[in-house]
């Protein structure tokens, strides 16, 4: 084991080399400000004083300091806003088309078989799947967060891929989705727009500098004020290009060390990595353009529409091109050394003379975990004398059960997945399922009342723990709802209020949909809680979950109390835990800082484990918890 990958300390280090690369763009965006009023408090000395300096002139300072941050906050954001119109914008702008499960070939089946299976093992929404046709090994994701999100692949990684390669490929792209890296891309693309956008402004004084007689007293001024911000611009610009490029290696890092988390299997992506090593293209879309006012591909067409479908694409994808400037501004580390990290004991394998083979026939079978079937039990966790680590945790709440094809299939659908969610919520009495189902017969003309009744003996049948990792699967289907059918799906949801026979699963399903569809949470009246208020009927809410005794619940919640390093309220009875209460307090609890959720999450895990042992109804609620805070337990539950 000992050449093996230590994920959890990559990921670490790899998380502590961004948080520096980005306080090193910010010095360095600060420092061009600076150096550019300092130039003009030199300038002006020597036109006006003689050549004596007086350094702080607040006048001077707004005019040249301050018009450059505004022109670089001001340049960032209109093209962060260019950037945001969603992932599928982005797909389709990089010459992505759809995959439905309807009409899928074998290879795409089997991208979307894996992509399903890595929204489950890292507790994201499944996110919409796109193909490009390019031959070239490679694959993106993109969108502004984990609602929105997409993962694009070539078509030469499904034909050249065995699906262990796939899905290390897709696991590598799922982590850049939960560790935050799409948005961290946009605004690092938003940063170098602004500091271009500085030296247009440069560009336009010299246009605009008054030639002739005069000019001397003016013109002549301006032209080389002009010159400085050009100046000072395009070095900002190498600066930060070259921080983006090392800020970008560091999440390729990270995303490998989370992909081989993910998938515990270092082989799959360590081989699709010495593929894509041996020889292959990247997409045109990935490919820096011959000329940079080129707006027409190679053969002749149509260029993209979206801007960054060039150079500035480089970074979405899983590899890029090299060139003569890699050690500076490439996007990714050498293949060479990526391979290293993941698999040291097999990295000088990679022969760059062969090309790589296509994928066996037999890489086109299912995903075992979505097939027919069913296993669920209780995980052994940490010894309850101790205080779990994180790696048990996260452990703990991995889903080891198989979907029936027969739920998997209904949740691709919108009208099918309506009913999965009201099946999910539906009374177990007769005569209240009928009132229930009655309250939703308008929904599609009766379709999805019909579905909930068909799927929730299906669901009955299943052992807990089941539902929420279902409802990950169910989500993106909701999403192409059209606003007045989400209006109509919201209102009947509202209708079946927290009172399920589950309780809290049903209401954090119910949270969960809310929360995907952007809905309004439900009013709750009642006097304001503080944070610590809100933790402690969360808390209590979970460790009631468990089928311990009254003691082992109350130490769980002392276990939890003593994670947070905070003091709570005492345990609250059973009896006294209001369901729509603990709602409110879980959307509260979400505008804390991630840092604060983070910690909040893994106190929840410490009390699921502190009796060394994670039930399954214990996790799927612990899962809906982090799910409903914002946080993939899969990326790690450190800052």
């Amino acid at each position: 084991m000992a050449a093996t990958m230590n994920f959890f300390r990559a990921q670490d280090d790899a998380r502590s080399r961004t948080t520096k690369l980005v306080v090193l763009l910010v010095v360095a965006v600060l420092t061009l400000v600076g150096g550019l009023y300092a130039v003009a408090v030199v300038g002006m000395g020597k036109a006006t004083r003689g050549g004596a300096l007086e350094w702080w002139q607040p006048g001077l300072f707004f005019g040249t300091a301050g018009v450059a941050l505004l022109v670089i906050v001001g340049g960032s954001l209109l093209r962060i806003s260019a950037l945001s119109a969603g992932g599928a914008s982005v797909a389709l702008g990089l010459g992505g088309r759809p995959i439905r499960g309807r009409g899928a070939s074998p290879g795409e089946q089997r991208l979307l078989n894996v992509v399903e299976e890595m929204a489950i093992a890292s507790g994201l929404p499944v996110p919409a799947c796109y193909v490009l046709e390019d031959p070239g090994i490679n694959a993106f994701a993109a969108g502004n967060d984990p609602k929105d999100a997409v993962i694009g692949v070539t078509r030469g990684a499904l034909d050249l891929l065995t699906r262990d390669e796939l899905q290390g490929v897709v696991a590598h792209e799922f982590s850049h989705i939960g560790n935050g890296d799409m948005r961290m891309n946009l605004r690092l693309i938003g940063a170098v727009a602004g500091l271009l956008a500085l030296t247009q402004l440069g560009y336009l004084l010299i246009r605009i500098a008054p030639r002739g007689r005069d000019s001397s007293k003016v013109g002549v001024p301006m032209m080389v004020a002009g010159a400085v911000v050009i100046v000072f611009g395009l070095g900002g610009v190498f600066f930060s290009r070259v921080i983006q490029a090392a800020i970008s290696r560091q999440r390729e890092y990270l995303a490998d060390a989370s992909a081989v988390q993910f998938t515990r299997n270092p082989l799959g992506l360590s081989g699709a990595l010495k593929k894509v090593a041996r020889g292959t293209t990247a997409p045109r879309a990935a490919r820096i353009p011959r000329d940079r006012f080129e707006t027409e591909d190679e053969e002749g067409g149509a260029g993209l529409d979206l801007g960054f479908a060039k150079s500035e694409a480089q970074h979405m994808f899983f590899s890029s091109t090299p060139g003569f400037w890699d050690s500076l501004f490439s996007t990714h580390p050498p293949l060479e050394e990526r391979i290293r990290r993941i698999d040291p004991a097999n990295a000088g394998q990679v022969v760059l003379a062969a090309p790589p083979v296509a994928a066996e026939p037999a890489a086109e079978a299912g995903v075992s975990r979505l097939s027919g079937g069913s296993v669920s039990a209780p995980v052994a966790a940490a010894a309850p004398a101790r205080m779990p680590t994180n790696l048990e945790i996260q452990e703990a709440v991995q889903f080891h059960g198989r979907f029936p094809e027969e739920l998997r299939a209904a949740v691709a659908e919108p009208i099918g997945a309506m009913g999965f969610v009201f099946a999910c919520v539906l009374a177990s009495d007769p005569v209240t399922r009928e009132s229930q189902l009655a309250s939703i017969v308008t929904l599609a003309g009766g379709e999805v009342a019909m579905e909930a009744r068909r799927l929730q003996p299906t669901l009955r049948s299943l052992p807990a723990g089941f539902r929420v990792p279902a409802l990950d699967l169910a989500l993106p289907a909701l999403r192409v709802l059209s606003p007045t059918q989400r209006a109509a799906f919201r209102d009947a949801l509202a209708r079946f209020g927290t009172a399920t026979d589950d309780g809290l699963v049903g209401l954090l399903v119910q949270g969960a949909v809310r929360r995907y569809l952007e809905m309004p949470p439900v009013a709750v009246a009642g006097p304001a809680l503080t944070v610590n208020q809100h933790y402690g009927l969360v808390l209590a809410a979970v460790v009631y979950a468990s089928s311990e005794s009254e003691q082992g619940h109350q130490e769980a919640y002392d276990k939890a109390m003593a994670a947070l390093e905070v003091d709570l309220d005492p345990l609250l009875p059973a009896a006294a835990i209001d369901l729509a209460q603990v709602d409110a307090s879980l959307a509260a609890l979400l505008k804390l800082t991630v840092p604060a959720r983070r910690n909040f999450v893994r106190a929840c895990g410490v009390a699921v484990l502190s009796d060394g042992r994670a039930e399954p109804r214990e996790v799927e609620i612990l899962r809906a918890v982090a799910d409903s805070l914002g946080i993939s337990f899969a990326t790690g539950l450190k800052a």
